[in-house]
């Protein structure tokens, strides 16, 4: 029986040798290039982009002189960019731009960054890495895709009220081939930009001149109920002051004349901030038309942004 037994644990033995391999007993496991790659890369297609910025950076670590190396950097600094780290982003697509390696890459990874100053609110940036790549490259398909960029981020830097970013965005759209103009509907965004430049407009100074009656610089900015309000406010005040100082009251009298400073003053700034925001507010319900254009504060990089949404 003790014979059974012990054959019987040495069959067991042979089999989980044979199952588990040698692994079991303290082998090494070998993890080769494909292995590695396809994992990462799945993790990244599952959008687990977190898992998958680990592993592509593995893989360049442990295999740098794979042919994928540079697509694991490309992959692993965009997957950066779908977890909205903008900043680590734009520093991992600047490794790749300075980076001797594949082209495709290289040229993708300005557009990356570009878009990864973007999300940080940093539209300056933005526009300067386009820049400075479009007096790199003489292809016309990658110039076009720049320029478009570069009208996108006119818009957005406008915020409605700037002119002049409004006809550079123009300018850019002009500079995009005919090959191009169709695929980015740069006629048609031009014609947007037309009707944005022309569209009517109030002069704050103008405003704010005919506040002087209260309610009156509001109706020029054809806000008719704060009009209204200014107007019947502002006159109730100032007849309220001059019968208390009629009827020889002066320490209310001034009371009231010092409540209807702030107010008259207010109607003043309101007439011009509403001439203002009247511009604004004609210039984007026309760039709406086209361009889709959202405002917030992006709170972990400490930068306020608009973003916009073109689709083409």
């Amino acid at each position: 029986m003790t014979q059974i037994k012990s054959l019987c644990l040495i069959l067991i033995l042979a089999l989980s040798v044979l199952i588990t391999g040698p692994n079991a007993f303290g082998g090494d496991l070998v993890i080769s290039p494909d292995m590695q790659f396809e994992y990462a890369l799945q993790c990244y297609q599952k959008k687990d982009y977190e898992t998958a910025v680990v592993e592509f950076k593995r893989f360049a670590h442990f295999f740098p002189g794979d042919r994928r190396a540079g697509e694991a950097g490309f992959m692993g600094a965009m997957g950066l960019y779908q977890l909205k780290r903008f900043r680590e982003a734009a520093g991992a697509f600047n490794e790749i731009i300075l980076a001797e390696g594949d082209p495709v890459f290289k040229e993708e990874s300005y557009f990356m960054q570009s878009k990864a100053f973007m999300g940080m609110g940093n539209l300056s940036y933005a526009r300067i890495v386009l820049q400075n790549y479009l007096k790199l490259t003489e292809d016309g398909a990658a110039r076009d895709r720049a320029h478009s960029m570069l009208a996108d981020l006119g818009v957005q830097s406008s915020r409605g009220v700037d002119l002049k970013d409004l006809e550079n965005a123009r300018e850019n759209l002009s500079k995009i081939s005919p090959e191009g103009s169709t695929q980015y509907l740069a006629a048609d965004r031009a014609d947007t930009l037309e009707k944005a430049l022309a569209a009517p407009r109030k002069n704050p100074t103008v405003a704010g001149l005919l506040a002087a009656i209260p309610g009156a610089g509001f109706l020029y900015c054809e806000r008719y109920q704060d009009a209204l309000v200014s107007f019947v406010l502002n006159t109730g005040l100032i007849m309220a002051a001059y019968e208390a100082f009629d009827q020889g009251n002066e320490a209310l009298g001034g009371v009231i004349g010092l409540v209807e400073t702030g107010f008259y003053a207010g109607n003043i700034y309101g007439s011009m901030t509403a001439a203002h925001r009247y511009n604004q507010n004609a210039v984007l319900s026309i760039l709406n038309a086209q361009f889709s254009l959202t405002s917030g504060l992006d709170v972990e990089n400490k930068a306020w942004s608009i973003g916009l949404k073109y689709d083409f």
